[in-house]
């Protein structure tokens, strides 16, 4: 059976979704400037060649994992924080990153063997 090319339709939203939900941990990093932290978003999204809906989703998540890892390490900076918590968490955050980034690749091999 042929593959059926990707409705945009989909895509746009899942898309639109994935940034709006991860702009905030963008703006801090953009010096307070949402248009350059949703292209940097999307930058980062394109860097995974998400193929697609559960692919960007799959990117999705491990963008905002690796970001929520180095706001984890940025927190242990803060004399208030127990450094050691804070590490742990973001090796954590890191390592389901990883996960996901294989079962991305995985997905897109398959995908691949397809067409």
């Amino acid at each position: 059976m042929p593959i059926q090319p990707i409705d945009p339709r989909p895509v746009a939203v899942a898309m639109e979704t994935i940034v709006n939900a991860l702009t905030p941990l963008f703006i801090d990093p953009a010096g307070g400037d949402e248009g350059l932290a949703r292209a940097m978003i999307c930058d980062q999204i394109d860097l995974y060649k998400p193929q697609s809906v559960p692919d960007l989703l799959r990117i999705g998540r491990i963008i905002g994992l690796r970001m929520a890892a180095v706001d984890n390490l940025r927190l242990s900076m803060d004399m208030n924080q127990d450094i050691e918590k804070c590490w742990t968490t973001a090796a954590s955050l890191s390592k389901e990153a990883d996960r996901m980034v294989e079962s991305l690749n995985q997905s897109q091999a398959a995908y691949a063997a397809l067409v």
